[in-house]
């Protein structure tokens, strides 16, 4: 394992990982999930669960040609008990996200995987003022009541990809894995919990996981930038993450 690395603890891997959001990306990311025992013989995949727009019975259909092994619930069932939630809607849906409703008694960490697509409408307080789409993500779930630490992974890669490019040895494609500072929160034993579940994760998923502090530096990872859509080793999407500008 290179310095650019990072590694988790086995047991840091969740058992019920939680998607909001059934469309291309979370259905991609639930797929690549189930492929977690092929690539680590002898670990277990997180259960997933996803909750979409349309009742369960709905989801579930869509689920049986995209993510047959994905069990689709309603929003406050997957919060109830995912260890980890993944938002996996488009940036103009964000308004229809009710923070509060996103972590229950067993989560974690709540990950944005989202991004801006152009000329995508977003809601008000997501227009760009120069900070990167999930600091301001962040700080609106925060101000309405999130209590859990949000991380941001999986969003500069293809669904695509995200479904299929995990691979059990290397060479493996990075993907980042960025918090706040510890340091800077009021309880750092859970930014680190939150980090280490992640990097579990996409670890398991056949990715070599790259942490990085401060969600400012995500705007490298969004369209158009040097870190999105192109499979860097380790070292690389470290050395971008630690050059990308901040603040």
């Amino acid at each position: 394992m290179s310095s650019s690395e990072a590694a988790a603890p086995a047991h840091a891997l969740p058992r019920v990982v939680g998607i909001l959001g059934a469309g291309r990306a979370g259905t991609a990311l639930a797929r690549a999930i189930a492929r977690i025992p092929r690539l680590s013989p002898g670990t277990t995949a997180p259960r997933v669960m996803v909750a979409g727009t349309r009742r369960p019975a709905a989801v579930q259909r869509h689920l049986t040609i995209y993510a047959p092994e994905a069990v689709a619930v309603s929003a406050e069932d997957l919060a109830a008990e995912a260890e980890l939630v993944v938002v996996a809607v488009p940036r103009e849906a964000l308004d229809d996200v009710d923070p509060l409703t996103l972590a229950g008694p067993a989560t974690r960490a709540v990950v944005d995987l989202t991004n801006t697509w152009g000329d995508e409408p977003v809601p008000a307080w997501l227009d760009d003022d120069g900070a990167p789409g999930t600091v301001r993500i962040a700080e609106h779930w925060a101000a309405a009541g999130l209590r859990v630490p949000v991380v941001r992974a999986f969003s500069e890669i293809s669904h695509h990809d995200l479904g299929d490019a995990g691979r059990a040895t290397a060479p493996r494609r990075a993907l980042a894995v960025g918090t706040e500072p510890a340091d800077a929160t009021a309880d750092p034993a859970a930014v680190a919990a939150a980090r280490d579940t992640v990097i579990a994760l996409v670890t398991a998923m056949g990715f070599d996981a790259v942490p990085y502090t401060g969600l400012d530096r995500a705007g490298i990872l969004e369209p158009g930038a040097a870190g999105f859509g192109t499979a860097h080793d380790a070292g690389r999407l470290a050395t971008l993450l630690a050059d990308a500008p901040i603040g």
